[in-house]
């Protein structure tokens, strides 16, 4: 005996189910970027003496799942942090080519040119410094 066909309902009668489906179902709210590294990191500054299996239990209890394995990566992603940063020597200033000490920059040049001219001179500008030489010991 041969078996029966199924009826099936038109297409767009399938259609229109999937729609009111897709309509009425709850909108899941999408977890937000880099916040399981940001738990993790807040549970280990925490709780610095725990195991990664101990940390992984505490940040799965706050609703976030997580492995021991990942408490283990953030882990070692900070210790390399930190160890490269007690390890990158200081930016020393590019040496620049040996100037005598009684050498004048321009930006010197120009403030004694305004000061020369707001006190009327070269003469008047030695006595003023004169002056205040004598002040300054």
């Amino acid at each position: 005996m041969a078996k029966k066909a199924k009826k099936t309902k038109p297409e767009a009668d399938t259609a229109e189910v999937e729609a009111q489906s897709v309509e009425t179902a709850p909108v899941e709210a999408k977890p937000v970027r880099g916040a399981k590294t940001k738990a993790i990191k807040a549970a280990l500054k925490a709780h610095k003496e725990k195991s990664p299996k101990e940390i992984a239990e505490i940040v799965s209890a706050s609703g976030i799942p997580t492995t021991a394995g990942q408490v283990s990566n953030v882990k070692s992603i900070l210790a390399a942090k930190k160890k490269a940063k007690k390890a990158a020597p200081a930016a020393a200033p590019e040496a620049g080519p040996a100037l005598p000490k009684d050498a004048v920059s321009v930006g010197l040049l120009v403030k004694a040119k305004k000061l020369v001219k707001e006190l009327g001179g070269v003469k008047e500008a030695k006595t003023a410094l004169n002056a205040l030489a004598q002040l300054m010991d």
